[in-house]
C-alpha cells in the first residue's frame, strides 16, 4: 500500500547553520544513504523541510537557543553526503526518541551488519534538559494524570502544536492487555484532545501506511502497535472532546494497518482481532470508509483460504458501506478486488463488470484519499486487470495489461506493490508458453520478497511455480526453485 504523506513544510528562516555541521566526509569513504533517519521522519509524515522547522522550535523550547537546520541539511544527511554535528544528533535523539543506531548515527559492525554498540555519552546525551524538565499535565483531575512525569523515562510521543507549544503523550502505559483489547475498552469511555494532536496523530499514522509499501511487516509492526498506544492512551485517559470522532478514525486506521501487517506475518487471529476493532472504530466514528477498507483487507484473507466466495461476499457488503462516505478512489480498489475474486471464482460477466467499475471510478478520482488508498493508482489497477484477465484465461488482454502495468510503475522500485505485479506478468507469460519470459519475471518478484519479507508476493511466486511444473526439468525453472529453496 504506497501512499504520499506529510505537511507542508514551514516557512521559519533558519541563521546561518555552523559550520561544523557542513563538513563534507572525508574523501574516499563511500557515501552511505541513512535509510534510519530517513524512515523515522516518514513514519511521523514529514517532509525534510518540516523536519528541519521541527528542529529549530524543538532546539528553542529545550535549549532557548535556535538552530540553523535546513531542508537541504536533513537532504544531506539522509543521502549520506554530511553527517549532523554531535548537537543536531542530540536534538534528533530527542525529537524522535531513538537512539544513535536506530536513527543510523552508528556505523554498522561488518562483520555482523548490525549496529555497533553506541558509546556510553549516547544514552546520556539523549536527554535534552531545558530550564526545567518536560512534564506532562494532564487536562482532567479527576483522571489521576496530574503526576508530572519525567519526559526521558517514559516512552512519549512529542507532537506540536502551531502556537509553538509541546504536547507530550504517554505511550506503552497501562496493564497486560492485547493491544486491540485496550483499545475497545478505550473506544467506550469519553474522551477530549486537541484538533492540533489529532492532526499530528493522523499525518503519523499517514506516514507509517506509506512506511507499508517497502519495509518489512515485522520492522514495521512494533511501531505501528507503538502509535496505537499512543492514541488508546489518548482515548482512555482525556474527558469529552468535539474532535474524538477523528482520533476514533485514526485509530481505527491505525488498527487496520496492524491487522494488515499481523496478517502478513501470518498471524491471523491477531490481524482478525485488529480488523474487528478497527470496525469498533468506524462504527463509534461512524466511518463508512474506514468499514469499507476492513473489509476489503479481510478479503485478502478469506481468498488465501482458497474462500472465493466469502471473499467476494465480503467485498460486496465494503461497497455497500463504501457507497456514501467514501473517496471515489475507495470504490475503484474494492471493485478491482472484487473483480480478481469473481475471476477465481470462474465468473466472467461479473469480473468484467467490476473491473469497468473500477476502471470508471479510477477515472472520476480527484476527490482525495484516504490512507489506505494513497498506493493505489495507475500501476496497480493495471496489475489488478493482468490478474482478472490471467485468471480468467485471456492471455491477449492480459498481456495489453501487462504492457500498460509495467510502464506505469517505476522499474526497481522495490514495492511490495510491485512483486505482486510481476508474479502476475510471469502468470501471462506461462500462459503464452514463454518459459524464459515467465521464469525472470517471478525472480525479480521474489528478489522484491525477500528485501520485505512481503508473504503475499511469496505466495504470489509459489502459485507460479506450480504453473510451471509441465517445464520443471528445464535450466530457468530449475534456477527458480534454487531461490525458492535459498529464501525459505
Amino acid at each position: 500500500m504506497q501512499r504520499s504523506t506529510g505537511p507542508s513544510a514551514g516557512r521559519a528562516t533558519p541563521r546561518t547553520a555552523q559550520a561544523n555541521d557542513h563538513r563534507p566526509a572525508s574523501a574516499g569513504i563511500t557515501r552511505t544513504p541513512n535509510v534510519r533517519l530517513r524512515t523515522c521522519r516518514e513514519e511521523r509524515g514529514w517532509s525534510q523541510e518540516r523536519l528541519a522547522s521541527e528542529i529549530r522550535r524543538f532546539s528553542v523550547i529545550h535549549e532557548g537557543r535556535e538552530a540553523g537546520v535546513t531542508g537541504n541539511m536533513i537532504c544531506k544527511w539522509e543521502k549520506g553526503d554530511k553527517k549532523p554535528s554531535l548537537r543536531y544528533q542530540r536534538l534528533l535523539r530527542a525529537l524522535f526518541e531513538r537512539s544513535s543506531a536506530e536513527l543510523g548515527f552508528v556505523d554498522d559492525d561488518p562483520s555482523t551488519g548490525l549496529p555497533a554498540h553506541a558509546s556510553g555519552a549516547d544514552k546520556a546525551s539523549r536527554e535534552i534538559v531545558p530550564a526545567g524538565t518536560l512534564l506532562l499535565q494532564a487536562a482532567e483531575a479527576d483522571a489521576g494524570l496530574h503526576n508530572a512525569l519525567p519526559v526521558e523515562r517514559r516512552g512519549f510521543l512529542r507532537l506540536f502544536a502551531a502556537a509553538g507549544g509541546v504536547a507530550v503523550v504517554p505511550l506503552g502505559m497501562g496493564g497486560d492487555d492485547a493491544p486491540w483489547e485496550r483499545l475497545s475498552a478505550a473506544l467506550r469511555r469519553r474522551t477530549t484532545v486537541t484538533p492540533e494532536l489529532a492532526d499530528e496523530l493522523s499525518r503519523c499514522t499517514a506516514g507509517l501506511y506509506g512506511l507499508e509499501e517497502r519495509v518489512p511487516a515485522r520492522a514495521l509492526f512494533p511501531r505501528v502497535t507503538g502509535h496505537l498506544g499512543t492514541l488508546t492512551q489518548l482515548l482512555e485517559s482525556s474527558g469529552r472532546s468535539p474532535v474524538r470522532r477523528d482520533l476514533a478514525s485514526t485509530a481505527g486506521e491505525t488498527a487496520a494497518l496492524a491487522g494488515w501487517l499481523a496478517f502478513d506475518m501470518n498471524d491471523v487471529p491477531s490481524a482478525l482481532a485488529y480488523y474487528r476493532v478497527a470496525i469498533e472504530a468506524a462504527r463509534e466514528a461512524d466511518d463508512s470508509a474506514l468499514w469499507a477498507c476492513v473489509l476489503g483487507y479481510e478479503s485478502y484473507h478469506s481468498a488465501g483460504i482458497g474462500r472465493h466466495d466469502q471473499a467476494c461476499a465480503l467485498l460486496a457488503e465494503a461497497q455497500r458501506r463504501a457507497a456514501t462516505g467514501s473517496t471515489v478512489m475507495t470504490k475503484a480498489w474494492l471493485a478491482g478486488r472484487e473483480a480478481e475474486e469473481q475471476a477465481a471464482r470462474g465468473e466472467g460477466r461479473a469480473a468484467l463488470a467490476a473491473l469497468d467499475r473500477a476502471q470508471d471510478a479510477f477515472d472520476r478520482a480527484d476527490d482525495g484519499d484516504r490512507v489506505w488508498t494513497q498506493f493505489f493508482d495507475r500501476g496497480r489497477l493495471d496489475g489488478i486487470k493482468v490478474t482478472t484477465y490471467t485468471r480468467l484465461r485471456r492471455p491477449a488482454a492480459a498481456h495489453a495489461a501487462a504492457t500498460e502495468a509495467l510502464r506505469a510503475t517505476t522499474p526497481h522500485s522495490g514495492t511490495k506493490k510491485r512483486s505482486l505485479l510481476l508474479g502476475d506478468i510471469a502468470e501471462v507469460h506461462i500462459q503464452r508458453r514463454e518459459i524464459e519470459a515467465a521464469t525472470q519475471y517471478a525472480t525479480e518478484s521474489l528478489a522484491i520478497v525477500a528485501a520485505t519479507d512481503f508473504s503475499l508476493g511469496l505466495t504470489r511466486v509459489r502459485r507460479v511455480r506450480e504453473h510451471l511444473r509441465p517445464w520443471q526439468q528445464t535450466q530457468a525453472v530449475r534456477d527458480l526453485d534454487e531461490q525458492l529453496r535459498a529464501l525459505t
